[in-house]
């Protein structure tokens, strides 16, 4: 190889940090930017459980990540064309199970519970997805509910951009009930007190596990995944995974 060409080879790779003895060595993931504890900008940069939870599982196999925030619906839609290699937080429905590419495990579960306002007249059993039809439901554009709410037609969705949002449409009166992860929703109630005596949980959707998806048409998804998936399980064999969750669980803080 003339000496030329040998220079211009080591350039090339030199110029290719992304990969490194034939394995990826960084990869780009969309982070969900309000949705703490779980994901969301804090100080600038991305933070939370998830964010956590795969910056762990990644580093357990030498590859370090880089997240770009951005809201949830924006997040999947760029997953989705390839544009970013993944992005979580998404609760796995039959509507978007061939969309993306999905790990062997989910980072963990999440209960969805049913809120109405304190002064609503519903004291009966607790309620299921079923005897939402024909309610109002204030729902976040581009979120999940599991695959027998998101393929019901029979509920009226009142669509809004953010959880907080929804709880203020149940104070309006311009929807009966709201679905919110549980975490989320007893942090939202200790950043705004006066809300939190507002609202009753009146029923409850199943616990659903929730995931990192990866793009089917990103050139790095289906090494980022496996990855993915081993960093996982050495984090859980580990006990990694649970301190983590445990400390944003606490208190939504991550201290």
């Amino acid at each position: 190889m003339r000496r030329r060409d040998l220079l211009g080879s080591l350039a090339l790779a030199l110029s290719a940090p992304a990969r490194s003895a034939g394995r990826l060595a960084r990869v780009t993931i969309g982070a969900e930017n309000d949705w703490l504890p779980y994901s969301g900008e804090r100080d600038g940069r991305a933070q939370g459980m998830t964010v956590e939870l795969v910056t762990a599982a990644f580093a357990a196999m030498g590859i370090a990540v880089q997240f770009e925030l951005l809201p949830y619906a924006r997040c999947m839609a760029q997953t989705r064309n390839g544009a970013l290699a993944a992005c979580f937080n998404t609760t796995r429905t039959a509507l978007i199970e061939s969309d993306f590419l999905w790990p062997a495990r989910p980072m963990f579960s999440e209960r969805f519970l049913i809120y109405a306002r304190a002064d609503d007249p519903h004291t009966g059993p607790p309620l299921q997805v079923r005897d939402l039809e024909g309610q109002q439901v204030a729902v976040t554009r581009g979120y999940e509910y599991g695959s027998e709410f998101d393929a019901n037609p029979r509920t009226l969705r009142v669509v809004t951009g953010h959880d907080e949002n929804n709880f203020q449409l149940l104070l309006r009166g311009r929807a009966r009930y709201t679905l919110a992860p549980e975490a989320n929703t007893r942090l939202l109630l200790q950043r705004r007190p006066e809300l939190a005596h507002q609202f009753k949980v009146v029923g409850a959707l199943s616990y659903f596990g929730i995931y990192t998806t990866f793009s089917r048409h990103h050139p790095d998804a289906r090494a980022a995944l496996a990855a993915f998936d081993e960093g996982m399980r050495l984090i859980h064999a580990s006990g990694q995974a649970k301190a983590i969750q445990e400390r944003w669980r606490q208190d939504g803080a991550g201290r």
